[in-house]
């Protein structure tokens, strides 16, 4: 039976899509007489591998090819009998049918020992290779490494990795690419104008772009669009057997999201479920166009090797849809398009999830940013005089319930932006990028170590012990850096939950989000002044305690006293004490 992809199957390097290359050095070996004993063709599926193998075969054996040209003539009786499958030097295997090891010793190893009828060389082209049993590769390994002079291997495989190395190691391996929109837009062209029917270009589009590269699936959705018999074919007729995947209709929604038209947007989606198109692959389409649209940002380059290739009229139409997009927006679209693809299993309505999501970006304002989630609103806020240089300090009790209630929402990168512009001088606020920049110095930073070492200890008494067994350095871009003499301070830092509790509490001090790095330096001289400033400040704050408890806290003192060297080392680390 006669089918697209048959008929209009390369018969020549030449009219073989894409694969440069491969071709060029298949085509400079048949040039030079010097062939390989073994190939590897890997790669997706309907992309050529079993065609090029075949053209190999052929220009191999062809009998009027002359020498330095690689085209075979297909005018040949050998050309015309292998173009034919009547050739039997030329010998195909599915490997899928045939995967024992009895089927390798009687259809590959025995036969290879037969010298060639009519042919030049006996050619084996292995399809599926990787369906064979690991005994069948065994038995194949020995023929394949040292076989007869006249005989040539071509393994053919879509899953390289399931192929054993040792079969790899010995073939010339080619790995094969998907072939460009473009080039099976030009192939479908041709096969469009030898078959005499007029189609509309939008519909070839369509065509390639549903293959994804594979031609044989291009050419086999053509024959079912031309099977409908008429000299002249519309969009409208091709929608009868192409499936609508609403591309149009989803760079479309992405506009009208860009606008914050809500009303035309639910409309669409509505328009979409009503005439049967599935919600989660339309939602698909969305974040695929999402990320073409980020890709071309990023990169046009990017965006042509990575992205998709859409055709001349949806490039249009998408780049002016996302010609006013920001970051921001392409961002939150993408991730809410994402967790609605995630969540639309067992929604009541099909199109409700998309509705919400579509609502929420057009008309739900971002969510304010809580000074409660704010890691560093513990400390007093100043408030801010635009005026002057210097903060203006007003008491929450002293404010009237009226300037609270006027009071507008704070935002984070306010709160971060006004408590470090005015509480350190080498603190700065980028507007471009909408991030606080925090450097400091060393001295600065170990001016407020102590009240950081004092904060920790109400979170975690044994880590204000390790902490006080480092040096902290300054603050480059956000970043503190803990030098410490022993490893296993480090290590206890690093641990993932202590040191989340280590950057919240250094945001709640130096008012802004630090990240810590570590180092170890086994000659650092560790100094005791953050202890000593530690103990003051804990001393004054706990001095309503000391009224209280009378002599209990200065009887204790003489036995903390007695504890030193090593001891007291590790009590101050582990936050252990001596129980006479």
């Amino acid at each position: 039976m006669s089918t697209l992809y048959r008929d209009y199957r390369p018969q020549n390097f030449k009219e073989v899509l894409g694969q440069n290359h491969i071709k060029i050095t298949l085509q400079n070996e048949l040039d030079h007489g010097r062939m390989a004993q073994a190939y590897l063709f890997c790669g997706p599926r309907a992309v050529g591998k079993t065609t090029l193998a075949r053209i190999l075969a052929k220009a191999v054996n062809c009998e009027k090819r002359s020498e330095g040209n690689h085209e075979p003539c297909n005018k040949c009786p050998s050309c015309l009998n292998i173009t034919a499958g009547k050739n039997l030097d030329i010998i195909e295997i599915d490997a899928a049918s045939n995967t024992g090891v009895d089927n390798v010793r009687e259809n590959i190893i025995a036969f290879s020992r037969l010298t060639p009828t009519s042919a030049k060389f006996k050619v084996f082209i292995i399809d599926e290779v990787h369906m064979l049993s690991l005994s069948a590769f065994n038995s194949l390994l020995k023929i394949i490494e040292e076989p007869p002079a006249y005989v040539i291997f071509i393994l053919c495989t879509t899953e390289i990795q399931k192929v054993p190395n040792t079969i790899i190691s010995r073939c010339e391996r080619f790995d094969f690419k998907r072939i460009s929109f473009k080039e099976v837009v030009e192939k479908l062209t041709r096969i469009t104008q030898e078959e005499k029917i007029a189609i509309d270009p939008t519909v070839l589009e369509a065509v390639a772009r549903r293959s994804g590269g594979h031609l044989r699936d291009a050419e086999s959705l053509l024959g079912q669009i031309l099977s409908l018999g008429d000299k002249k074919i519309t969009s409208e007729q091709a929608e009868l057997v192409l499936p609508h995947y609403n591309t149009f209709e989803a760079i479309d929604l992405i506009g009208q999201l860009g606008r914050k038209e809500a009303v035309k947007a639910v409309t669409l989606i509505n328009k979409l479920a009503d005439s049967g198109v599935n919600m989660k692959i339309f939602v698909s389409e969305l974040i695929g166009l999402l990320r073409q649209i980020i890709l071309d940002k990023l990169s046009p380059e990017l965006a042509g090797n990575l992205g998709l290739d859409l055709g001349e009229n949806l490039e249009k139409n998408l780049n002016q849809a996302a010609e006013n997009l920001e970051w921001s927006q392409l961002l939150s679209f993408s991730q809410k398009f994402i967790e609605v693809f995630n969540n639309n299993k067992t929604a009541v309505v099909p199109q409700l999830p998309l509705e919400l999501a579509v609502v929420e970006l057009c008309l739900v304002p971002p969510k304010p940013f809580s000074v409660s989630d704010n890691p560093a609103s513990e400390a007093p806020r100043p408030n801010v005089s635009r005026s002057t240089s210097a903060p203006i300090k007003n008491s929450p009790a002293t404010s009237s319930p009226v300037q609270r209630s006027v009071q507008p929402a704070v935002t984070k990168s306010q709160v971060m932006a006004e408590s470090l512009i005015f509480s350190t001088p080498s603190t700065n606020f980028n507007s471009n990028s909408h991030q606080v920049i925090i450097n400091l110095s060393a001295e600065e930073v170990g001016a407020k170590w102590a009240e950081f070492l004092v904060k920790i200890k109400k979170y975690n008494h044994s880590l204000s012990f390790v902490l006080q067994n480092c040096q902290p350095q300054e603050v480059r871009d956000n970043a503190l850096c803990l030098v410490f003499k022993y490893k296993f301070h480090q290590d206890r830092i690093n641990e993932s939950a202590i040191k989340v509790l280590v950057e919240k509490t250094l945001a709640e001090v130096f008012g802004g989000a630090l990240v810590i790095r570590s180092s170890i330096d086994e000659n650092l001289d560790l100094k005791r002044d953050s202890e000593t400033a530690v103990n003051s400040v804990v001393s004054a704050s706990d001095s309503e305690k000391t009224k209280i408890s009378g002599s209990s806290s200065t009887s204790a003192a003489p036995e903390t006293k007695a504890v030193s060297g090593l001891m007291a080392d590790l009590l101050k680390t582990f936050g252990g004490e001596v129980i006479n």
